[in-house]
């Protein structure tokens, strides 16, 4: 019987099920449902659980039904238009900042009913209809909707009104070029082109729209008497709450509660609402006496022991690791001011001397030069020189260049790809990022993302195929391995590149320049800067590095699919790249034995 599963990074239970073969076209192809059920409590989880797994299964039967009447198990035309139009006006917000789907219906009604009522006989609507990327502009940024003065109802009416008015009272076939207008938005937001809409979605938006009631403004409901401040709660207590509603990383809620265990040692499990700014400020100069490193069985000395033994050890703690530890306070009262547990947020304007968001080292781009110099260095040109018998194998180095070069990946989730991930689509290879393992993978493999926006597909370049990157995965399939680099272990945290991270910097320190502003994430910055140059619009390459949210329009992304993605990818030239040299060094590779290595570009 199947149960709720708990991640063993981050505490929260999920529903993980294994999909039918045969029903995995309803669910675009997925092996796997899994769903966060968005609490680390067993007992909820058993709760959300049951209702969960009850709806995934009329899902099933539902697709088992598709699959007896009409051969497939995959969703009919008319289903395929309802879950466009149910995504759209019920979904999340499509990027960080936009509207959800609550907000895009009533943009969506104002709209209509203001281009309908310019249908009428006398109507002449102030503002205008909005034209069409204008529209898609304001579904991705709230606040400029909010503040738009086209927000207000047409002629008074509540959102949909007009909408329900007769045929007669508009010009032929006004309803019909309404519902143009918000299909064109659904395609958007989908990613799929609007010539491949399915033609029954004017119909379905026609039905949503029909079954929306036109409601008067709401009258705001009356608070009972009382305060929502919470005068006794204490510093522990509400680093439990905390946690509870954001669900931290595991990295960042032991450093954080670390840095609530010195601020309690110096203070005492005061209540939250008797933090002065005095407190964080003294808290503050005290930790700025700590040292920069420190031997180990000193981090496990009470705060105040640590100050006291280290003040005169330097060089003293950097600026940003000091704000991270007086953050976390901050980030408590913030969140508890938010709640409104307490009347004033102290934490506001505690300076950190030397620290900016916008300073310090931030990584540079390579240029082509130094890329050229990394990459003829025998690491790529002489596979004699390779070693195995460190923390991280040269043959693992020498994919995760070659990826992060070419996709702008982040080395995280280069380094903890499984090698079920390495997919094949036609003519085209990627890499699926996401946080999920399914049943017949390994049980203690943990995997993560940066953010949702993270999970997508990268393509796999050409030049990298010819280097044999699918017979490399071929190769540990046949020798049993379940990871695309094995030799990556997780650490503490469940991060598996600390020390692929701190080889590939050495090697950058070594054969290009010493400058720390240059390092692995340089990739990323690099590989945005050359998309530009070869044409590429920031959302596709966006897309490709994980800055793009990934929406209904399928598994291959927002709005770009994969066989175009690879395209674009290929726009991009790097041909200051030696890569005839590393082809040809590449022929005595193992998983290239008994294999012809083409020669051509």
């Amino acid at each position: 019987m199947a149960t709720p599963w708990l991640h063993p990074d981050t505490g929260v239970y999920y529903l993980r099920r294994q999909i039918p073969k045969e029903l995995r076209p309803a669910f675009g192809g997925k092996a796997l449902e899994k769903q966060s059920l968005r609490t680390k409590d067993v007992a909820k989880a058993a709760i959300l659980f049951l209702e969960a797994n009850a709806k995934l299964e009329r899902q099933f039967e539902e697709a088992r039904r598709r699959l007896r009447k009409t051969g497939s198990a995959g969703p009919s035309l008319q289903d395929q238009a309802e879950q466009l139009v149910l995504a759209y006006f019920n979904g999340p917000e499509f990027m960080e900042g936009g509207l959800d789907g609550a907000e895009r219906l009533e943009l969506a009604r104002i709209e209509v009913d203001r281009g309908l009522w310019n249908e009428t006989e006398n109507g002449m609507s102030f503002p205008q209809p909005a034209e069409e990327d204008s529209w898609w502009d304001l579904t991705n940024n709230a606040a400029m909707y909010r503040g738009w003065n086209g927000r207000r109802p047409v002629q008074q009416h509540p959102p949909g009104t007009i909408w329900h008015w007769r045929d007669d009272a508009f010009a032929a076939d006004a309803r019909s070029r309404q519902i143009y207008r918000v299909a064109a938005q659904i395609a958007r937001f989908s990613g799929i082109p609007a010539s491949q809409l399915p033609p029954t979605l004017a119909g379905a938006i026609a039905s949503f729209f029909n079954d929306q009631p036109v409601s008067s403004p709401r009258e705001r409901r009356s608070r009972p008497p009382g305060s929502r401040l919470r005068p006794d709660m204490r510093m522990t207590e509400l680093f439990g709450l905390w946690k509870t509603a954001l669900q931290p990383s595991e990295q960042t809620a032991h450093e954080y509660e670390q840095s609530l265990g010195d601020f309690i040692e110096m203070f005492g499990d005061v209540r939250a609402a008797e933090v002065t700014p005095d407190d964080l400020l003294d808290y503050r100069d005290e930790a700025l006496k700590l040292p920069r490193s420190m031997p180990r069985v000193d981090r496990a000395l009470p705060f105040t022991r640590r100050v006291a033994k280290h003040e005169t050890t330097f060089p003293k703690v950097k600026p940003p690791t000091l704000k991270k530890r007086v953050g976390a306070i901050q980030a408590f009262l913030a969140f508890a001011f938010k709640q409104k547990w307490i009347a004033t947020n102290v934490g506001v304007g505690i300076q950190i001397e030397g620290y900016s968001k916008t300073g310090g080292l931030k990584p540079n781009s390579l240029d082509e030069a130094e890329i050229a110099r990394l990459f003829a260095a025998p690491l790529f040109t002489d596979l004699s020189t390779w070693r195995s018998d460190r923390k991280v194998s040269s043959r693992t180095l020498y994919w995760l260049f070659l990826l992060a070069l070419t996709t702008g990946a982040r080395i995280e989730e280069l380094g903890q790809a499984l090698l079920t991930d390495v997919k094949v689509d036609g003519d085209v290879i990627y890499i699926d990022v996401d946080d999920y393992v399914t049943d017949d993978e390994a049980e203690d493999v943990a995997k993560s993302v940066k953010n949702a926006n993270s999970r997508r597909v990268i393509p796999v370049h050409d030049n990298l195929k010819r280097l044999g990157f699918q017979r490399y995965a071929s190769m540990l399939r046949d020798a049993g391995e379940v990871q695309l680099f094995p030799d990556l272990t997780p650490g503490r945290f469940g991060k598996r590149t600390k020390e692929a991270s701190r080889a590939s910097n050495r090697l950058i320190d070594k054969l290009v320049s010493k400058d720390r502003r240059l390092r692995f994430h340089s990739f990323r910055h690099q590989f945005k800067d050359f998309a530009l140059e070869a044409g590429i619009t920031d959302r596709v390459a966006d897309q490709i590095t994980g800055h793009a949210p990934t929406t209904i329009g399928g598994r291959y992304g927002s709005g770009v699919r994969l066989p175009a993605l690879s395209k674009f990818l290929h726009q991009i030239n790097w041909s200051f790249v030696d890569w005839s040299a590393i082809r040809q060094a590449s022929s005595v590779a193992a998983w290239n034995a008994n294999t012809q290595i083409p020669d051509d570009n």
